[in-house]
């Protein structure tokens, strides 16, 4: 089975490639070479606390509008201010500081485990504890954990925006594109870097009591969420599709007219599903790492 190799490795490879193409001579390549061997410079991100601080001071500390800063605090309690390179830039921390603002600087190493969420395939909402069955890798065997309201430090959870677009071989033909919305939940727990991942396409529900699974979703954060945080800000993001995984294809060989399909125009699948782990990822971190600070 051919492997894929992680986002950041592809983009650190993609970046050493790049710049041994713009070596014009030996001179220059043998130059790079020793910067190419240390790896990417470390990163880490900027998360600010919107909440409690005048909009004209939050304008002031991070250098916006004052209309704009109103606009993150009405989006959001956490924002992303930016990501920057640890060699070459330094975190604002007084300036934020001075202005009574709330600054989590988070190296990319605690944001990134939170990309590769592990996949919940089924949940029995009718057991005390809540017990779950999950799959922390596509090769790995499933696992039966239970879910307490204890072990949730933060729930995220956003409307998924997904294109099927027909794969047309005449330029002529306009692509056959058809939209649809989704779901996805993220639920954080204390003391683990990977969140738990619900798709109600993916996830089933033992002896459901809902007519759907997005229904037994629903129910199930509304649960969580009475002593959990709930972060629903991700559906103030404008969407940003990129190529995606089908949730149907993991049950297309079991159609009876899987044959049929496979003579079908080949069908390309785009969505914000990368975009939502990002963003789920950073705001995973920023919650542990203010549970760490409360515990001072």
């Amino acid at each position: 089975m051919r492997r894929i190799a992680p986002p950041e490795v592809l983009e650190a490879a993609a970046l050493a490639s790049e710049r041994v193409l713009q070596s014009k001579s030996l001179t220059q390549l043998e130059a790079v070479a020793p910067r190419l061997a240390q790896g990417p410079p470390a990163r880490s991100y900027l998360v600010v606390d919107t909440s409690n601080v005048l909009p004209e001071t939050l304008a002031l500390a991070c250098s916006i509008s004052v209309w704009e800063a109103r606009q993150w605090q009405a989006a959001s309690r956490y924002r992303l201010f930016k990501v920057i390179t640890e060699s070459t830039d330094e975190p604002p921390e007084s300036v934020f500081q001075e202005n009574g603002l709330t600054l989590f600087a988070l190296p990319e190493q605690a944001v990134v485990p939170g990309r590769s969420p592990i996949l919940i395939e089924s949940i029995d909402l009718s057991a005390r504890p809540i017990q779950c069955t999950l799959r922390r890798d596509a090769e790995a065997p499933p696992e039966r954990r239970e879910l307490t309201d204890h072990d949730v430090a933060l729930i995220v959870s956003a409307p998924i925006k997904r294109e099927r677009v027909k794969d047309q071989t005449s330029l002529r033909v306009p692509a056959d594109t058809r939209r649809e919305e989704a779901f996805l939940v993220h639920i954080h727990l204390r003391g683990e870097v990977r969140p738990w991942e619900i798709d109600p396409l993916r996830t089933a529900y033992e002896g459901a009591q809902f007519a759907s699974a997005h229904m037994s979703t629903r129910e199930l954060v509304r649960r969580l969420s009475a002593k959990a945080p709930h972060d629903q800000a991700f559906r103030n993001i404008v969407p940003v599709l990129s190529p995606g995984a089908d949730p149907s294809s993991d049950f297309a060989g079991l159609s009876p007219s899987a044959k049929k399909a496979r003579k079908a125009p080949k069908i390309v699948v785009f969505d914000n599903v990368a975009q939502f782990r990002e963003y789920s990822a950073w705001r995973g971190a920023t919650e542990r790492e203010r549970l760490n600070r409360s515990q001072v």
